[in-house]
């Protein structure tokens, strides 16, 4: 092969052996060969890890003694790596042979920081209902993606870029246990200046909520409660958070109530979690904040461009419920 840079290529796991067969076995099969392939476990009782050890024995694996959530091990992944181009890949998916050569071939020909492929589903060539974009207030929102770059707010599943770029733009936020450090993430690199993108020849196939699971769960909502609301005050400058904050807690009080309307104190209580985490913390956001507002170069009205300027939380509800019927 012409281009024989070293990819690392890393996923992080968490009780996920059971995808880990089919995950490991097309990244043997890439046409691109030369690669370093590293599972980051965090803790899992699975037997993953031992799994792992005897069917994929070239598989370098940095077992955590506990659980550091997503964030922290991506950085573990990251660090570890070897390769100066690095390539996160979510553990519940699969990919052709040529997944690897395509996404570098894009980005050696293309002025682009990040790369990232489409998502069709696990089972099938069916596109993936995903995430690219969220509202003003920090939702997600929740439709097929058009992958316009000019609009992709941030990318998710998996991701391409120079391990300098990841460390240097401070990659995924460690008080991002799980959720939305993508969305952190993205929002800084645009406010940076870098660009990214979706390869449209590249696919990936997901099966969505490995670990987490589907529906309407307790943590899954605590989590984005707490990064939400982190991402908004980190990244927003000082004037637009004195009109986003109030229509953020305005809706925050509108989900509280139909919530325990639809008899789900937990999930109504996540949010007065979330508010509590983050006034735990604020002194340390605040410190994180004070970096990415000194080295942006992009003001809010751009980033508004790339933004959902309706309720991202009403189509994620939508979505659920024309799944429950």
């Amino acid at each position: 092969m012409q281009n024989s840079q070293l990819i690392s290529i890393f996923t992080v796991n968490w009780n996920g052996k059971k995808w880990l067969n089919k995950f490991f076995s097309s990244l043997q099969k890439q046409s691109y060969k030369n690669i370093e392939l590293i599972m980051v476990d965090n803790n899992s009782s699975d037997d993953s890890v031992d799994y792992v050890r005897k069917k994929f024995p070239q598989v370098k694996i940095i077992k955590n003694k506990r659980n550091l959530g997503l964030a922290t091990a991506t950085k573990i992944g990251v660090e570890e790596s070897k390769g100066e181009i690095v390539l996160f890949v979510n553990n519940d998916t699969w990919f052709d042979r040529y997944f690897v050569e395509k996404l570098k071939n894009f980005y050696d020909n293309n002025d682009y920081d990040v790369l990232s492929a489409v998502e069709k589903r696990y089972f099938n060539n069916k596109q993936f209902k995903c995430n690219t974009t969220i509202d003003p207030t920090g939702s997600p929102a929740y439709f097929i993606p058009t992958y316009n770059s000019k609009k992709l707010f941030y990318l998710t599943v998996c991701f391409l870029c120079s391990k300098n770029l990841f460390q240097k733009t401070l990659g995924t936020d460690k008080d991002f246990f799980m959720y939305y450090e993508d969305v952190d993430w993205f929002w800084r690199l645009s406010l940076l200046g870098k660009k990214f993108t979706v390869v449209k020849n590249c696919f990936i196939h997901h099966a969505g909520a490995g670990s987490t699971g589907e529906g309407l769960k307790y943590n899954t909502f605590l989590w984005r409660n707490q990064n939400t609301l982190q991402a908004i005050i980190k990244n927003y400058s000082t004037i637009t958070l004195f009109f986003v904050i109030p229509l953020y807690v305005m809706q925050n009080i509108f989900e509280i109530a139909l919530f325990l309307l639809m008899g789900k104190p937990s999930i109504s209580y996540s949010y007065i979690e979330g508010w509590i985490f983050n006034m735990k913390i604020l002194k340390k956001t605040l410190r994180k904040r004070a970096w990415v507002q000194k080295h942006r170069i992009i003001s809010d009205f751009q980033i508004f461009k790339k933004m959902y300027f309706g309720f991202g939380k009403f189509l994620l509800l939508k979505d659920y419920f024309s799944l429950s019927r």
